[in-house]
């Protein structure tokens, strides 16, 4: 996508790059949660379910 074109909003880029640092941020949690537990997976998956959602509501513009 060209920096210069005009049907870009810069609102839209803004979420974009938020939800995909969260996206970075969630994806390595699971990792590490993966390579050393801190907790159960039971335990852990409402967190996770809490982040995705949040990052949806920021996609979506209502975070």
């Amino acid at each position: 996508m060209a920096e210069t074109d005009c049907t870009v909003c810069p609102e839209l880029l803004t979420r974009l790059g938020a939800t995909a640092g969260g996206l970075h941020a969630l994806a390595d949690l699971i990792d590490n949660e993966i390579a050393a537990p801190t907790q159960a997976w039971r335990d852990l998956l409402p967190a996770l379910s809490l982040r995705a959602r949040n990052l949806a509501a920021q996609a979506e513009g209502r975070y």
